[in-house]
C-alpha cells in the first residue's frame, strides 16, 4: 500500500534540495538501525549542520503536526538518536513539553530509558526521522505506555514504504510522514541528481 503526501510539489522539491545539499543520500551496502540491510542510506543527522536547510526540515515537521492537530497531544517524545535532532526544535517551536526515549535503558542513575518528566495520562506524539520497519516506534509506544502516557500518533520525515502501516493497528497508533521515498526518488531523478540505476535501487524494496 502506498501513502500520499501531505505537502505540495514545490515543498517536495524544497525538501529534496535540502537533503541533496546536506548530502543525506548515500549508496552502497548499509545496515540500518532496524538491522535491515539496504543498498542506500538516508543520513538525516547531517541536516543539523546546515542551519538554513535544517529550518526547512523543522518547518515541514511543524506543518505536518499542525495538520494532525496541535491540541491532540500534550507532549512531544523524540526517539533517540536521530529523532531527537527534530523533536527538540519542534517542541520548542510548538511550546510543548519534551521527553525522549533512549536507545537502551541506562545502567546507572535512575536506570530508565525515558528521559524527562512525563505526567501520568499525558497524550504523547512520537517523532522519529525515518519509517522502515516500525520497530523503534513500537518500542517507543511501549515505553510511553509503561511510563503512564498515551500515544495515538507518530510522525516521521520520510516513509521508505517498506512496511505497511497496518503493523500499528493492534496498538491504535497512526503514522504520518512529511514525504515518502517514491516521490523523493522521482524528484531526485527529474533533477538529474540520481540516475535510473540509483532510482531503481531506492525503489527496489518499496511494497505494493
Amino acid at each position: 500500500m502506498r501513502y500520499s503526501l501531505l505537502i505540495n510539489d514545490d515543498k517536495i522539491t524544497e525538501l529534496v534540495d535540502a537533503l541533496n545539499i546536506c548530502q543525506s543520500f548515500k549508496f552502497g551496502t548499509y545496515t540500518l538501525s532496524s538491522g535491515k540491510s539496504s543498498s542506500y542510506y538516508l543520513d538525516l543527522r547531517l541536516i543539523q549542520s546546515y542551519p538554513e536547510y535544517y529550518k526547512i526540515i523543522i518547518d515541514s515537521y511543524i506543518n505536518l503536526i499542525k495538520n494532525i492537530g496541535v491540541d491532540s497531544f500534550d507532549y512531544i517524545c523524540g526517539i533517540a538518536t536521530a529523532g531527537l535532532i527534530f523533536s527538540v526544535p519542534v517542541s520548542i517551536s510548538l511550546g510543548k513539553p519534551h521527553v525522549y526515549i533512549r536507545k537502551s535503558k541506562k545502567n546507572y542513575g535512575r536506570e530508565q530509558n525515558l528521559e524527562g518528566n512525563l505526567k501520568a495520562n499525558s497524550r504523547v506524539l512520537l517523532i522519529d526521522d525515518i519509517f522502515t520497519t516500525g520497530s523503534s516506534l513500537i518500542d517507543g509506544f511501549n515505553v510511553i505506555h509503561d511510563s503512564g502516557g498515551k500515544v495515538s500518533s507518530a510522525v516521521v520525515l520520510i516513509d521508505r514504504l517498506e512496511t505497511s502501516h497496518s503493523i500499528f493497528n493492534s496498538i491504535n497508533m497512526k503514522l504520518s510522514s512529511v514525504a515518502n521515498i517514491i516521490d523523493i526518488a522521482n524528484v531526485l531523478f527529474s533533477k538529474s541528481i540520481i540516475d535510473d540505476k540509483q532510482k531503481n535501487i531506492i525503489l527496489s524494496n518499496v511494497i505494493d
